[in-house]
């Protein structure tokens, strides 16, 4: 009987206890979310952000300040004009292997399927070779009808095939790239394909294929200088 009082009371102490605290953190909770103390918390950050900037330098350091302030925002929007398409463009989601080519104002002119890189890796001889589609903002570098393909060491390797001297006849191919190209750099370009089936699907070795009549369009749209917008 005895240790159930003593047990009765320490529990009424802790309650004694746990209630101020409860009641003070509420009442703290209930001031920090009122509107009045909200506003008056908005105005002191307020007042923080909108300090003077210049508060206690001299006129000269002040002009100093100014000027360099000035050539930072011209240099960001030199930078950012020189992002601005000026010409016609076109934008490629290998995620879903999509292209939409686009006018200088940004409105669609075409959108359909194409295929970008399958991401396997080749290991050739001491070489990795990932055949992944670069991401980035590219630009047309050179444009070409009927355009051969100089097949590199590790088409050869891929097909199992024994690789041939650096000029053999072998390694010139008229059809894979199809009517047009449109090269982007680093052996990388738009291109036709003679596996229309597989649009849609990521089946290259890390250029861009379309399809027969999306690539004519793209081809007459596009000129020399154009965005190529990967991501």
């Amino acid at each position: 009987m005895e240790i159930e009082e003593k047990h009765n009371r320490s529990f009424i102490r802790i309650i004694i206890w746990i209630i101020p605290i409860f009641l003070f953190s509420l009442s703290i909770l209930m001031v920090l979310y009122t509107p009045v103390f909200q506003d008056y918390a908005f105005k002191v950050k307020s007042w923080f952000a909108s300090a003077p900037l210049y508060e206690g330098k001299s006129p000269e350091t002040i002009q100093k300040l100014s000027l360099k302030s000035r050539r930072n925002i011209n240099s960001t929007e030199e930078k950012l004009e020189k992002l601005r398409p000026v010409k016609p463009y076109i934008v490629v989601n290998t995620t879903e292997n999509r292209f939409s080519l686009r006018n200088v104002n940004g409105d669609t002119i075409r959108t359909g399927v194409c295929s970008t890189g399958k991401n396997e890796l080749l290991i050739a001889g001491n070489k990795r070779i990932v055949f992944k589609t670069p991401k980035g903002i590219f630009t047309v570098r050179n444009k070409q009808q009927n355009r051969p393909w100089i097949k590199p060491d590790w088409a050869f390797i891929e097909d199992g095939l024994p690789i041939p001297s650096a000029r053999s006849a072998e390694r010139i191919d008229y059809s894979t790239l199809g009517d047009y190209a449109l090269e982007i750099g680093n052996g990388y370009m738009l291109h036709g394909t003679l596996y229309q089936r597989f649009l849609g699907l990521p089946v290259t070795h890390g250029c861009v294929r379309l399809g027969d009549k999306d690539l004519e369009v793209i081809y007459n749209t596009l000129s020399k200088g154009s965005k190529v917008y990967i991501y």
